[in-house]
């Protein structure tokens, strides 16, 4: 009996980065901020020497800045505004890996981008009858955008290529073979 929540928990996971890095980096951030505040802390009442400013010093600061302080203070607050910006990106963006789930009867299947892409390479330089080094693809999503670098005076046929792409895609999933191009360059090269 298939568990199909499990499956499709699996996948997603899979898909999908993980935002732990982006929490990890603010926590680390304010447990520093915290216990700079606190030895500080322990440091004025007992009396000792602060290690970089007592948190008192530094409010006293921004009450009566003076021009050194505001730049320097203008700077840490620009800085503080770009690290917010991309926090607030990574919280809000779904952070999508290049992969894809393909279904099969034995469980979740999840296939890789570049494996995609190396497939359709393939099978354009086989369809082409290319050197594989002739050919590149990139795969995004469930489109494939395949190139072409003919042999000189060898011509290759667009819809051929395109077609033998679509089949070998269709293989692994119909989605992926749907939207194909083929980019046939027009200098070809030495064989």
């Amino acid at each position: 009996m298939r568990n199909v929540s499990v499956e499709r928990r699996i996948r997603r996971r899979s898909e999908h980065r993980s935002r732990s890095t982006a929490v990890s980096i603010a926590l680390v951030v304010l447990a520093v901020v915290a216990a700079w505040i606190g030895t500080e802390s322990v440091l004025r009442a007992v009396g000792a020497a602060p290690l970089l400013a007592a948190p008192q010093t530094v409010v006293d600061a921004a009450l009566r800045p003076d021009p050194a302080f505001l730049t320097i203070a203008e700077l840490v607050a620009a800085l503080l505004v770009v690290v917010g910006v991309v926090m607030v990106v990574l919280a809000v963006t779904p952070g999508r890996h290049h992969r894809s789930a393909v279904q099969h009867e034995r469980g979740a299947v999840v296939i890789d981008s570049r494996i995609l892409a190396s497939t359709a390479a393939n099978a354009a330089g086989l369809a082409a009858g290319v050197p594989e080094g002739n050919t590149s693809a990139t795969a995004r999503g469930r489109s494939t955008e395949v190139r072409v670098v003919p042999l000189t005076g060898v011509p290759v046929d667009q819809s051929v290529v395109r077609e033998a792409v679509q089949q070998r895609l269709s293989a692994l999933d119909e989605r992926f073979g749907r939207r194909v191009r083929v980019h046939v360059e027009e200098k070809g090269t030495l064989a």
